[in-house]
């Protein structure tokens, strides 16, 4: 029997698994060359017996959790599948064990029979010892590669990817927990749990997949925005614009035309750091907030992947997708990741795809290393925190900035078309930035504010500063 040849067998478990490849270390291995070295296992044995034991061994390979128990008896060996965590059994691996019975019926041998029953498999022969196509060396070498593999981290494909592709193709649809796990072939609770350890939201899985899906719309088709809210499952359209409003500081209408305006010309690094929010917590501790990481990206073309390679608790770079936020000035866009729960300090370096191009900020080859709360890129200075609520007839703002000018005497807020500025306090510093807040009430609702930087001569700092203003989120009322 050629092992090699099982496209149906691979076709139809990488619908199951919902993916057709295992990370192996980093690396990527297709699922054709994990079923290529079970085959080995089982086919080059010195006995049927050996090759039905390493074959079962080798089931590990596509989930820790799952494994088959071998008990042999006068009438043959039985193989059951059993999970560790009293999970019921994923639909892959009773594929599996189907695919070796399958193996075994095809080589119509008298001495061996088989009797397969969805979960368990019983293999009787007239001696055991008897092997199927025995290779010794072939045999050795496999063992010595799954030992190999054994030792090292093997996952499926990013958890988040293999959601992303699921929530992509219901959008228009209700979605919810329970629909997903069933099409990317886990429990309920499994997905529960694996959203859990990486503490990521649904929800906001979802919410992410339309904010994602009504920009490019907006940007690459004349689609009615109509039309657009019923693609993304809004049936009033006026529920899909109160989202976007929710998502974004602007309309859906002023998008698509920034979208047409805000073009950019290559430059030497059109992927930059706008800045990074370490963990709040040390290492050791529950952190109550994870890390964040802001980028200024040159908008070269519409269709683009923007991520962030961090450094995860276990030593393993990981990509952390980013999405769009706001438009910083003229061909510049600002993309902002979830919070990322990885490990601490943050540890990262940026990636941008763009026109069959690559581009990586490594910061000079050295990653970059969030060792204060904050780490500040190219802006002079950033906003972290803008917010105003109301309060009983009037409004209360809140403003954080983070400036890492030299010198800097002076820093004035300006609201709205309000001409008298309000003056920020600078709260404390170290020696990469000093915070300056201001915490004051407002007769009125602010829009938008900007700012002007001083030094100790009444000179202006930052003239060139993007953004020129900034928006505020509009308060509940």
């Amino acid at each position: 029997m050629n092992y090699l040849n099982q496209a149906p067998v691979i076709s139809a478990l990488a619908k199951k698994l919902g993916h057709s490849h295992l990370q192996v270390a980093g690396e990527y291995w297709h699922l054709a060359d994990v079923l290529c070295l079970q085959s080995m296992l089982l086919l080059h044995a010195p006995s049927l017996k050996d090759g039905l034991v390493w074959w079962s061994k080798s089931l590990s390979l596509f989930d820790r959790s799952v494994y088959i128990e071998v008990s042999d008896d006068k009438q043959g060996l039985t193989l059951s599948l059993q999970t560790r965590d009293s999970q019921v059994l994923p639909a892959w691996s009773e594929l599996l064990l189907d695919n070796l019975y399958q193996q075994l019926q095809q080589f119509n041998n008298p001495l061996i029979t088989c009797h397969f029953s969805g979960t368990r498999l019983q293999v009787a022969a007239k001696g055991l010892p008897l092997s199927l196509q025995a290779k010794s060396a072939s045999h050795s070498f496999a063992k010595k590669v799954y030992s190999l593999l054994l030792h090292q981290s093997i996952e499926s494909p990013d958890l988040q990817l293999q959601l992303k592709r699921s929530i992509q193709r219901s959008l228009d649809k209700p979605l919810n927990l329970e629909l997903v796990a069933k099409k990317i072939g886990l429990s309920t609770r499994t997905l529960q749990r694996r959203l859990a350890e990486k503490q990521l939201n649904f929800s906001q899985l979802v919410e992410d997949e339309k904010k994602t899906l009504a920009l490019n719309l907006l940007a690459d088709t004349q689609l009615p925005i109509s039309s657009i809210g019923l693609r993304l499952g809004y049936d009033d359209p006026s529920n899909f614009h109160r989202s976007f409003r929710r998502w974004f500081k602007f309309t859906p209408s002023f998008y698509r035309q920034r979208c047409v305006q805000n073009r950019s010309q290559l430059r030497a690094q059109p992927v930059r750091l706008h800045y990074a929010r370490g963990p709040i917590g040390e290492a050791e501790e529950l952190h109550t907030q994870e890390g964040q990481v802001w980028l200024e990206v040159d908008n070269i073309a519409f269709e683009k992947v923007v991520t962030v390679e961090c450094k995860d608790r276990d030593g393993i770079w990981r990509h952390y997708p980013a999405f769009f936020a706001d438009f910083l000035s003229d061909g510049t866009e600002l993309w902002s990741t979830a919070n990322l729960p990885v490990a601490h300090p943050l540890c990262f370096r940026l990636r941008y795809e763009v026109d069959g191009e690559s581009y990586v900020d490594d910061n000079q080859q050295r990653d970059y290393l969030v060792s204060e709360r904050l780490l500040l890129g190219t802006p002079a200075y950033i906003v972290p925190t803008l917010s105003i609520i109301k309060t009983g007839f009037a409004y209360q703002l809140f403003i954080e900035l983070a400036c890492q000018l030299e010198q800097v005497s002076k820093i004035l807020c300006y609201l709205g078309e309000h001409s008298q500025p309000l003056a920020l306090q600078q709260v404390s510093s170290n020696k990469q930035y000093s915070i300056w807040t201001l915490s004051s009430p407002f007769p009125a609702l602010a829009e938008h504010c900007r700012f002007r930087v001083f030094d100790q001569h009444d000179n202006e700092l930052a003239e060139q500063h993007y953004p020129q203003r900034y928006q505020f989120v509009p308060p509940l009322l």
